[in-house]
């Protein structure tokens, strides 16, 4: 089961990363790893879930080899991130709970990244790939 694709980047809200509740309920490793995090689901392109492309869970020391972690950080930051509603654990498998925050923007402007190269138009007016004829 292939997900919608990988993602180049992730939203991060910045009054709510430097005054929001995560500044308190984790300490600068955790937050650390919860960054981490967010961009390795968005590397998995499956919606939020860290695994692999048929939905299979990704073992945690794999995950933590892959942020270059301790594992005992990797199950502490997730067991505290669970506790406060930012983690759902289903089948082993890490979900970033509400995922579409992070990603509303990126949905939003992705009909402006793949535009067809005939809908593009360079700077003299001309459609790409045409000739202009002096």
């Amino acid at each position: 089961m292939r997900g919608k694709g990988k993602r180049s980047w992730v939203k991060l809200w910045v009054t709510g990363w430097l005054h929001g509740s995560i500044r308190w309920q984790l300490n600068p490793a955790e937050r650390g790893v919860w960054a981490d995090l967010l961009c390795l689901a968005g590397e998995c392109g499956q919606e939020g879930k860290i695994c692999d492309n048929d939905g299979r869970p990704y073992p945690r020391e794999f995950i933590a080899n892959q942020l270059n972690i301790l594992q005992i950080l990797l199950d502490e930051t997730i067991a505290k991130c669970k506790h406060e509603g930012r983690l759902e654990d289903k089948d082993d498998v890490i979900i970033i709970s509400n995922w579409q925050t992070y990603q509303s923007e990126y949905d939003r402007v992705k009909k402006y990244r793949e535009k067809s190269p005939e809908a593009k138009r360079d700077y003299t007016g001309q459609k790409h790939g045409t000739m202009i004829k002096h």
